[in-house]
């Protein structure tokens, strides 16, 4: 079993506006993000966010939702209401809500080099850079739950590269996040053509 996780309690800070509810293809970023996981075999599924309206959609969607009180602490805080919310697993799962361009295939062959073995962190991976989702064993929980400020489970990946799986994506954008205006400009331009989202 695993949970996934959406963290959506990011403030957008270099978008200079709420990038959740940015359209792409007629949809919101966050209901892409939620439509998409719902297609996967999770055995639940967490949205953590900050936001009322945010918070509404998640349980209009039937999924788990916990609000995020101190989100100015930064990701890590996201991270720890996931897992702190989560019942008994395998692993985490966690999402960004900035992929626009992410699809289920992707989902489902980090979720099947997971279940290969249970042991390993899953991390995307394309020509050498990284990206999300990643998945976190449950032996993980206490590191994650240590972590502090604005940073990520990227710090737990560097601290045990010898127990990490990267897994070679062959298609870049599905790893492209939308962290600026330019970001955001550039995918509408492609329009989306050809790309399984």
């Amino acid at each position: 079993m695993i949970s996934a996780i959406i963290m959506a309690s990011g403030y957008s800070r270099r978008m200079k506006r709420d990038k959740l509810f940015l359209e792409y293809k007629g949809e919101t970023l966050i209901q892409q993000t939620i439509d998409k996981v719902l297609q996967c075999d999770f055995s639940q599924i967490i949205l953590v966010a900050r936001e009322r309206e945010i918070l509404q959609l998640g349980r209009k969607s039937g999924i788990s939702v916990v609000e995020n009180k101190n989100a100015d602490r930064g990701m890590s805080e996201s991270i720890k209401l996931g897992v702190a919310y989560a019942d008994d697993c395998d692993g985490y799962m966690f999402f960004t809500v900035d992929q626009p361009l992410l699809n289920t295939s992707i989902i489902h062959k980090l979720l099947q080099f997971f279940w290969q073995d249970k042991t390993y962190i899953v991390v995307p991976h394309y020509e050498g850079r990284r990206g999300s989702p990643v998945i976190f064993p449950k032996k993980f929980k206490q590191e994650l739950m240590a972590l502090e400020g604005d940073v990520g489970g990227k710090v737990i990946i560097n601290k045990y590269l010898d127990e990490a799986r990267f897994v070679e994506i062959d298609d870049e954008k599905s790893l492209f996040d939308v962290d600026t205006q330019e970001d955001y400009e550039k995918i509408l331009q492609a329009g989306g053509i050809g790309y399984d989202v």
